[in-house]
């Protein structure tokens, strides 16, 4: 349903599919927002349509794609009709696994163009509007950032990437009345938590006999840590009133964590020195 007005407030939302992304599409949504959600099959668009209970306008978007951004950018401005932009949520994000040693550079490339490069074309394309409404950013990051585990390929390198960019950003358009900040969402009942498991098990299955004799036990372990998680984590609605929390609230922070989980180990982060870190991952590892 279509409740456009000149006071309607409105957000880009991408990876909008399933998990956290679709739950804040919701949200918005049923607040009376204009949401435009980023998505990547035509059964997804259709999906979010039917089931949003105010103005939802699904396009299909690859973030890895500059041009496909800045097109999803113009039909953005064509449906605000001269109006600035208020929010922009880059939630899309993707893993990855395997041992760096043998990562070939599409493997290693896909969460940095996902996660990184895609948020940096989201700001690109979408600041004239965002600068328009003195709008909001809210990038997301990860835990992974602070407690790395091995096999994790490039995923946490791009997302603590994307943090300092957030912070490059923000010293960049602050004087436009911009705010950017940073959300960490915890660990969350979605896909990715499966997918990670099979990417580990794909992973293994393209090594050579080498890499197979030197990192094999260490994936199988991950894939088996990753079905451990499955079904676990807090809700994805869980996460999206924290997604709303940042676009709405009237002072708002630098930095968001979803549940005590994410706020658990920001802390220890700041106490917990390396050396300790990687006792932990070592023990997690060998079970």
């Amino acid at each position: 349903m279509d409740r456009r007005n000149e006071d309607q407030r409105s957000v880009v939302i991408t990876g909008c599919s399933v998990g956290a992304g679709y739950a804040a599409a919701m949200r918005m949504a049923s607040e009376g927002w204009r949401v435009f959600a980023a998505v990547r099959t035509q059964a997804d668009a259709e999906r979010l349509e039917k089931d949003a209970s105010g103005f939802l306008r699904a396009i299909l978007c690859d973030v890895r794609d500059r041009d496909q951004v800045f097109a999803l950018a113009e039909i953005v401005a064509t449906q605000l009709g001269g109006a600035g932009l208020d929010g922009l949520v880059c939630n899309a994000g993707v893993g990855a696994s395997g041992p760096i040693e043998f990562l070939d550079r599409d493997e290693m490339s896909i969460p940095i163009d996902v996660n990184l490069y895609g948020s940096i074309f989201c700001a690109q394309a979408f600041l004239p509007l965002l600068r328009a409404a003195r709008g909001r950013i809210i990038n997301v990051t990860s835990g992974s950032v602070l407690f790395t585990m091995p096999m994790m390929s490039t995923y946490p390198a791009s997302k603590i990437g994307l943090e300092l960019l957030s912070r490059q950003l923000q010293a960049e358009v602050e004087s436009f009345g911009i705010h950017v900040a940073v959300l960490d969402p915890g660990h969350i009942k979605s896909r990715m938590t499966q997918t990670a498991a099979e990417a580990s098990s794909a992973a293994r299955a393209k090594l050579p006999a080498e890499a197979n004799e030197l990192y094999g036990e260490m994936l199988d372990r991950m894939a088996e840590l990753s079905r451990e998680m499955e079904g676990s984590g807090k809700e994805p609605a869980e996460v999206a009133e924290i997604y709303f929390r940042a676009l709405t609230e009237s002072n708002p922070k630098a930095f968001y964590m979803a549940g005590s989980d994410a706020r658990w180990l920001r802390r220890a982060s700041k106490w917990l020195p390396q050396w300790v870190r990687m006792i932990i991952a070592r023990r997690i590892m060998t079970g």
